[in-house]
């Protein structure tokens, strides 16, 4: 389809057939061929007068239009072959006809709407003419009719009905010789139908110009005039491609004509048009693959003797600069298609720019879907073809994608950008391509042969292999979420299997898709979970297990199976050292230390029974503490390599935007958050307040260097599932909670976790410094040599904002290693709870010049020695914060609080500033903990001492909990007489 500027949809113009001026087959002098009236005699009657001149115009090419089709159309019609492929002619004369009468029937309106005007008193005014505020649906009707008149001629439609043996046709010949009478009897009668359809209406297109023209010289300057030099262009431009599209029909009609019915069956269709030959024009293609070259409009065509290639000029880019040295006088253009690409060369470098123009023109409008207006411009004027396309390619030729459809952006004759590709073997990725191959992020599905289910790959690609972050739902109901290179599974990544015979979950370290190094394994049917090193996917070397009931062991494995001595936990704090059986039976050499410190040295037996034979001491030092396992055997730096070295990577490759997501996506938790489609990754990840581009967050790394800024920019970027930081953050939390939540909460662990925790907080702080290395190269800077000496003690700073992530599983540790002293402190609490404030503070030996009476406001019938829970209220309200943080800093700043508060209160009893001395502030600080009642408070103080702040340890602070550790002690010890629990005042 072609379309102009104007160019709109036809409006109904109605059934005019009984206005149209008809007349008998015998009656038409030979002078009225001419349907244009002469304009030379117009006078100067003005815009009225060239109205009456456009509707005799308009009459006389209506009665032209009437003698065409009593004497050609009709006959035509009526001369209906038998013959298939003439057949399919005649239908596209049947077409021909009805763009025939569509353009007949709108003369026929404009005629009687012209006729109307000049009978009115005041016509001839600009709005009087039709052919101006209708001058698109005149432009559209034109276009059709010469399309489909062109495709006639380029399937010698008039030679063929010319030849035609129908009666009623050969009754009007005669007729019709003596309508041509400029042709004489040896004339070509198909190229009089030729010019008989088609002459008329260029003629009249002839007439409007020179009437537009007059109608422009009549008017002045202003907007009427410009209103009619728009039409009178557009109808310039209408000529030229009647023009044009009636040269490129005898052009394409010759050459079907010359070709054989081998190549005409397959190429010649009606729409077809040959634009360049290269027998005109000549040019060659490079190593002798084709004779002659024929550009088409939809297609080019390389003939090589009887056989030939077509490429869909959709697919075809064109390129001057061929990237390889041309042979010596030859002049070349590289073409490039989906499959293939060749040279095409010529002596003349001005032909070499004619077929370049050519064919970059031929491919734009290939792509535009239609053809210019005019075809070619009036002076050669187009811009390129555009070398990013989108467009469907089904691959033949041998690789790796043949068969394959592809369905999507293109460059340069290569899937590049979004795209589909589909395999006949029902593969299928959807997603990001660069030069030919899937690179960046996409969905793939491969089927599975034995069964009716798919492998759904959501991953990072590159290069036309996975690499980096994603996650695979397999069609057996297992899913992996982890890292992906050279397309197996490599690095950090987590496999979890949800079917309902045997549900499992690994976190940790793969090697060529194989479980390869340090790795947790939870078995949620035997309710047991296994810590240590892996070697193709079996348990080999160190390893730990702890199960649901509260047993754990370590021990060496080799395939899968326990071998040499191990140590075994026993929940009564026993430990046994020496060699035992899958279920944990005692047998051969061994020790087992008892918690009240005897230890039995022998070799075990399970016959009829565990038995011992050896020697039974009795230790003399106290009961000591549990083992902890996995210090020695995993070293915390060789735990988690896989996450760290994807950030490393990172951050080696200058953090590229494009790369973020591939190394650093493991913030994501479901595969539901990957996108579905082909646009690029985003996830589910709620509403963010701050935006965490790769270039914003480099930029804000250097203006945020000063410890207070740097501190609330940690913050935020840790907090966010956007910021680098912030994805490092999420990877080591899951890797966490996979070894110590749940079956992983075993008290023998807590010397591994609390470690971890520390290291984390080191290495992200060595990422942020890596961050803002790279952030001050990209300005040109170096960093700074004057580093604040707060900033040095930089996993201080970032400790406190990680340990949310981490606090649950952790302080469950924490609380399963000091259960026991705290199940004593809650005794001595539950039993210092019954004694009123001044039998408390008594029995603690507290001073009672620092009894505060005076906060006791008694009613008419308390006593004061009955009142319970009024003295130092402010202080016990204090210390009762410290279960409200997870922050060290927060809890040990809670603690000197409370301090504060004993102290002032203190004061004001004594109305006067008073520091408390050791011995008075021990008992009074008893008295506050006993009264706040915390629950688990050794594993609180323990907690606070293990991850506080190093700088801390000797100061003020680390004085204070020392003092709450000593009270804690305390109260652990207190165990009252029955008689002295009913002590009263």
């Amino acid at each position: 389809m072609w379309e102009g500027k104007m160019g709109g949809k036809i409006s109904s113009l109605g059934n005019s057939e009984n206005s149209r001026i008809s007349a008998p087959p015998g009656d038409f002098p030979s002078q009225e061929f001419s349907c244009a009236a002469s304009l030379q005699a117009m006078s100067t009657a003005g815009i009225s007068g060239i109205l009456e001149l456009l509707l005799q115009l308009e009459e006389n090419f209506s009665s032209c239009l009437a003698r065409i089709d009593a004497l050609i159309i009709k006959p035509l019609l009526q001369a209906e072959p038998q013959d298939p492929k003439e057949k399919e002619n005649f239908q596209l004369f049947v077409l021909l006809n009805d763009r025939f009468q569509t353009l007949w029937n709108f003369t026929e309106e404009n005629s009687r709407i012209l006729r109307g005007k000049s009978q009115l008193e005041n016509s001839g005014c600009i709005q009087d003419f039709y052919i101006l505020w209708k001058g698109e649906v005149f432009l559209s009707l034109y276009i059709q009719y010469f399309v489909t008149f062109a495709n006639f001629v380029v399937v010698q439609g008039f030679e063929q009905a010319a030849r035609s043996k129908s009666d009623a046709w050969r009754l009007h010949k005669a007729v019709l010789k003596e309508f041509l009478r400029d042709f004489t009897s040896e004339s070509s009668l198909g190229l009089a139908l030729h010019l008989v359809l088609h002459k008329p209406f260029q003629e009249h297109i002839q007439s409007y110009l020179q009437l537009l023209s007059q109608l422009q010289e009549q008017l002045q300057e202003g907007s009427e005039r410009d209103v009619v030099a728009t039409v009178a262009q557009e109808f310039g431009k209408l000529e030229s491609f009647i023009s044009q599209v009636l040269d490129e029909a005898v052009f394409t009609k010759e050459l079907w004509k010359s070709l054989g019915y081998k190549f005409t069956d397959v190429l010649c269709v009606p729409e077809r048009r040959l634009l360049e030959d290269s027998r005109n024009l000549p040019i060659t293609s490079g190593s002798a693959r084709s004779e002659r070259l024929l550009l088409f409009d939809d297609v080019l065509v390389l003939i090589q003797g009887n056989s030939f290639q077509s490429f869909d000029l959709k697919l075809v880019w064109v390129d001057e600069n061929c990237g390889e040295k041309s042979a010596p006088g030859l002049h070349s253009l590289r073409i490039t298609t989906p499959e293939e690409t060749f040279v095409l060369s010529t002596k003349d470098p001005q032909m070499k720019a004619v077929w370049r123009w050519k064919l970059e023109q031929a491919v734009r409008q290939a792509l535009n879907g239609k053809r210019d207006f005019p075809l070619w411009g009036r002076s050669g004027e187009g811009s390129e073809a555009p070398s990013r396309r989108f467009f469907s390619y089904v691959f033949r030729m041998e690789g790796r994608l043949r068969g394959a459809t592809y369905e999507g952006e293109w460059l340069w004759g290569k899937p590049h950008g979004k795209g589909t590709l589909k395999w006949r073997d029902g593969r299928n990725h959807v997603g990001d391509f660069q030069e030919g191959l899937e690179h960046g992020f996409g969905i793939c599905l491969v089927p599975r042969r034995s069964e009716d289910r798919y492998d759904c790959y959501k991953c990072h690609w590159y290069q036309g292999k996975m690499r980096g972050y994603g996650i695979c739902e397999y069609g057996n109901d297992l899913v992996y979420k982890g890292y992906f290179k050279d397309n197996v599974r490599q690095g950090f990544g987590i496999l979890e299997n949800f079917s309902a015979e045997h549900p499992f979950r690994y976190t940790g370290q793969w090697e060529s898709d194989k479980k390869n190094g340090y790795g947790v394994w939870e078995d949620k049917q035997r309710a047991e979970r296994y810590i240590g090193m892996w070697l193709d996917d079996h348990r080999h070397g160190e390893g730990i297990v702890v199960t649901q009931s509260g047993l754990c062991y370590q021990r060496t494995f080799h395939a899968d199976k326990m071998v040499g001595s191990g140590i075994l936990l026993l929940e009564d704090d026993s430990v046994y050292e020496g060699n035992f059986t899958d279920d944990l039976t005692f047998v051969g050499k061994g020790k087992l230390s008892f918690a009240n410190g005897s230890v039995l040295r022998g070799t075990f037996s399970s016959r009829g029974g565990l038995s011992a034979r050896g020697e039974l001491s009795a230790a003399p030092e106290p009961q000591r503490q549990p083992d902890q396992l996995g210090l020695k055997e995993f070293p915390v730096e060789k735990r988690w390599t896989g996450i760290f070295e994807q950030f490393l990577e990172f951050l080696h490759s200058g953090c590229k935007e494009e790369m973020e997501e591939s190394f650093t996506g493991f913030h994501i938790q479901t595969s539901k958050e990957l996108r579905k489609s082909q646009e690029y990754l985003f996830c589910q990840r709620g509403s963010e307040e701050f935006s965490w581009k790769i270039e914003e967050i480099l930029e804000d790394l250097t203006e945020h260097q000063e410890p207070e800024p740097l501190q609330s920019y940690l913050e935020k970027a840790l907090e966010s599932s956007l910021h680098p930081l912030g994805k490092l953050l999420r990877a080591l939390t899951a890797a966490f909670q996979a070894t110590y939540s749940g079956i992983g909460a075993n008290r023998h662990l807590l010397a591994m976790a609390q470690e971890e925790v520390k290291f984390y907080s080191r290495k992200i702080w060595e990422f942020y410094q890596g961050l803002l290395r790279v952030a001050l190269e990209r300005k040109g800077r170096a960093p700074s040599e004057d580093v604040d000496p707060s900033l040095g003690k930089g996993p201080s700073l970032v400790l406190p904002l990680i340990l949310p992530g981490f606090y649950p599983e952790l302080s469950m540790l924490y609380m399963l290693q000091h259960q026991r002293e705290d199940e004593l402190y809650c005794q001595g609490i539950v039993e210092l709870s019954l004694f009123p404030d001044i039998q408390l503070l008594e029995f603690l030996d507290v001073q009672k010049h620092l009894w505060p009476l005076k906060d006791l406001s008694l009613t008419s019938n308390q006593r004061r020695s009955l009142i319970k829970d009024k003295c130092f209220l402010s202080a016990t309200e204090c210390l009762q914060k410290l279960i409200t943080t997870v922050d060290p800093r927060q809890k040990l700043e809670i603690l000197r609080r409370t301090f504060e508060e004993l102290e002032l209160t203190v004061s004001r009893l004594r109305g006067a500033e008073y520091r408390l001395p050791m011995d008075d502030l021990l008992p009074l600080l008893v008295f506050v903990v006993s009264r706040a009642k915390i629950q688990h408070l050794g594993a609180e103080i323990h907690l606070i001492r293990d991850l506080m702040d190093p700088t801390n340890q000797g100061g003020m602070l680390d004085f204070l909990l020392t003092t709450l550790e000593s009270c804690y002690e305390h109260i652990q010890r207190i165990r009252l007489h029955p008689k002295e629990n009913s002590h009263s005042s």
